[in-house]
């Protein structure tokens, strides 16, 4: 049996995409995870192949031409544009066709429109993203909300929830330490935030309480890994940070490959899960990078939601706030003031959690057996 995995906009070596789905596949079939980017590995199973492309438009032609090739029984596309490859390959090799539905694309797409016209382009987004869909033979999405979302209704009954829980130990075992991060791994952090630099993502917020707290701790150092939404975020960013006299206590790193990242995690004390609570999308996701903070024995500090208070609250393994840089400096100061066996249990709590409910290998049997009810159905 011939699996091929297609993206145009993640790397190979992608977390989910290589670490999760395709190495727990690989025990049943042959894999090939097909990108625009990436590493390139083509000796064992599951094999990394990447295609060349100018963009993620202009990937679309050689992941078809690749997949082609190799004729697969099934055929796993990631993104929304990827599901125009897999129903062109779906017709002329007859191969069976799903999606892998990692975050909310109709949200995330209208949010780079004026507020007055989101709700246009969102509707248009479902109702061309429906009809995609609505050609193919199942769907694996993060969550149940996602599902509803997205999916036609015809196609929920096809459909399965696999939630995108980090694999057991996942920071554990030795990795090269790339050159661009070399400096950053002989330093140790107070707290650290992965992910993207927007306004909603609560990176200003992140700045000011910084400036804040450093006054309770003048040694304070963070560190930001992620890329910016725009280059009027980044002079924002830029400007702040000079301007509260940050250069000392923010570390920047623009990006690393997602593997690498526990290098980094384990010179720091707290992640950082800030947000604004208005925005929709990301108040009702699941947030991996929690996880993967929860998995390298990071507490968190995060928004207060609903979700939040299950996550984090709950399970005593972090402090929830609301969305003001005061309260955000109070919850930082109140982690990073705690006696150290309270620290330590409360870091052995969020290893727990992710070994013994949240990981990859939980869920494996239940990814492996709908693979198989999907091709031979």
């Amino acid at each position: 049996m011939k699996i091929c995995i297609i993206s145009n906009s993640h790397h190979t070596n992608d977390v989910r995409l290589y670490y999760k789905i395709a190495r727990s596949l690989a025990k049943t079939a042959n894999v090939y995870l097909i990108c625009a980017d990436g590493v390139r590995q083509e000796s064992v199973n599951p094999k990394q192949i990447v295609v060349d492309s100018e963009s993620g438009r202009k990937a679309l032609r050689p992941l078809y031409s690749r997949a082609k090739r190799l004729k697969p029984d099934l055929v796993i596309c990631v993104e929304p544009l990827t599901l125009l490859v897999g129903i062109y390959l779906q017709k002329r090799i007859g191969c069976k066709v799903i999606v892998d539905l990692h975050e909310f694309f109709a949200d995330a797409f209208a949010e780079r429109f004026s507020i007055s016209t989101r709700w246009l382009m969102k509707l248009f987004y479902l109702v061309a993203q429906r009809w995609l869909l609505g050609k193919i033979d199942g769907a694996i999405a993060v969550n149940e909300q996602i599902l509803d979302q997205a999916l036609p209704a015809r196609l929920k009954a096809k459909s399965i929830v696999i939630p995108n829980y980090p694999v057991k130990n996942v920071w554990d075992s030795h990795r090269e330490t790339p050159v661009e991060i070399s400096m950053l791994t002989e330093l140790n952090f107070d707290m650290v935030y992965i992910g993207g630099l927007t306004h909603s993502r609560g990176v200003f917020k992140i700045l000011k309480a910084a400036s804040r707290l450093r006054t309770k701790i003048p040694r304070l150092k963070i560190l930001i890994i992620g890329k910016f939404h725009n280059a009027e975020v980044e002079k924002e960013f830029t400007n702040i940070v000079d301007r509260y006299n940050l250069s000392g206590t923010i570390y920047y790193q623009r990006w690393i490959a997602a593997d690498k990242i526990g290098l980094l995690l384990k010179r720091c004390r707290v992640g950082l899960w800030i947000f604004d609570p208005r925005n929709r999308r990301m108040r009702r996701a699941l947030p991996l990078k929690i996880l993967e903070y929860y998995a390298a024995g990071l507490p968190v500090v995060s928004t207060k939601t609903p979700l939040m208070k299950a996550l984090v609250a709950k399970n005593e393994v972090g402090e929830l706030c609301e969305y003001t840089s005061r309260n955000i400096a109070d919850a930082m100061h109140k982690i990073l003031s705690l006696p150290k066996d309270e620290y330590s249990a409360m870091s052995q709590r969020a290893i727990d959690l992710v070994n013994t409910r949240y990981n990859w290998e939980i869920l494996e049997p239940k990814l492996l057996k709908y693979i198989e009810k999907v091709i031979t159905t």
